[in-house]
């Protein structure tokens, strides 16, 4: 049975981890991507200046430097896919890291403002703030003990 809380989560979006990260790798993207024309236009127009004088250069010089040309071109693109794809799994690692605990602490509450507080908070071992778990499992146990107010 799925709980009123992951499935109003689940129409409001992507999941926060994964929100953050593509929002850092656009951001990243987009830096790569202007040094990256920057970088061809200068590889372009320094190609140019050399062409320009055909006259004095042999048919194999000129083949070797276009060959040359594309393969740096082809270079710039396989850096940018490969600054993208690292980008992005750096970034989902660290908002997971951030913002998983976030979203655990936040559907704990949920449970305890539904009257569920039958379950201990836990967080992945390796979690930034684990010291929420502490203090979450420790006001649970004050809402449990008999004699404490319980309002349902």
């Amino acid at each position: 049975m799925q709980s009123k809380y992951s499935s109003e989560r689940k129409y409001r979006g992507l999941p926060v981890q994964l929100k953050y990260a593509m929002y850092l790798t656009l951001v990243s993207a987009f830096t790569a991507l202007v040094m990256i024309f920057v970088m061809a236009w200068f590889i372009q127009r320094n190609y140019n200046l050399f062409m320009g004088d055909e006259l004095g250069i042999s048919a194999q010089v000129i083949e070797v430097v276009r060959h040359e040309q594309r393969v740096l071109e082809t270079a710039l693109f396989v850096l940018f896919l490969f600054t993208i794809t690292v980008t992005f799994a750096a970034t989902f690692h660290v908002t997971r890291k951030l913002t998983g605990p976030m979203v655990a602490l936040q559907r704990q509450l949920w449970l305890y403002a539904q009257g569920d507080w039958s379950r201990d908070f836990r967080l992945r071992r390796n979690d930034e703030f684990k010291e929420l778990e502490q203090l979450l499992n420790k006001l649970r146990q004050s809402h449990l003990e008999p004699g404490a107010r319980k309002e349902a």
